[in-house]
């Protein structure tokens, strides 16, 4: 007899739940509801799925949110995200066993809101933030290539934290540049 599991046709290409998921305590589980961008993260291209999630988020429902006039809240949202998402990459690498699970897609939420970064609100902006983003993160400049090495919700989140900082350098000069400024 063979074993189908639905999911996998519905989405080839489907992550499962980790084992023991069901027995997890529930700050486990809100862990990895976290870290997985609430499940984006079982979705083939899981980085670009969560990075899509904050792109969606900030582009139509708070589009002024990472601007430079509301830079006290873009500071702190952004060193949010940072901070629930190494606390929840660390308890769900420690949960799974699994050193930066594909599943953990909360790092490119934080990639994308530092690549945005002070830049001018609309689709002109987030959208080529959100490219700039997904390409530094594969592409993984130095130092980001070596510190994704690094364990633990620190290292999980640190490689695509510095890639963005090359996508949000990249924008603002492309702005500076190209935009017409701010």
């Amino acid at each position: 007899m063979t074993n189908h599991n639905p999911n996998k046709l519905l989405c080839p290409g489907w992550k499962g739940l980790p084992g023991g998921f069901a027995a997890a305590a529930p700050l486990q589980k809100l862990a990895y509801l976290l870290a997985t961008t609430f499940g984006t993260g079982h979705l083939p291209a899981s980085g670009t799925w969560g990075a899509l999630v904050a792109w969606a988020v900030h582009s139509f429902l708070f589009p002024d949110a990472f601007t430079l006039k509301n830079w006290p809240s873009a500071l702190a949202i952004l060193i949010a995200v940072i901070l629930i998402g190494i606390w929840s990459a660390e308890v769900v690498e420690r949960f799974t066993g699994v050193k930066d699970d594909s599943r953990i897609n909360i790092d490119e939420i934080a990639g994308y809101c530092l690549a945005v970064l002070f830049l001018p609100p609309g689709l002109k902006y987030t959208i080529p933030g959100f490219v700039l983003c997904r390409v530094f993160d594969i592409i993984k400049p130095p130092p980001a290539n070596r510190l994704q090495d690094l364990h633990g919700g620190v290292g999980i989140m640190i490689d695509d934290l510095i890639a963005s900082l090359y996508a949000c350098a990249a924008m603002h000069l492309i702005v500076w540049l190209f935009m017409g400024g701010y």
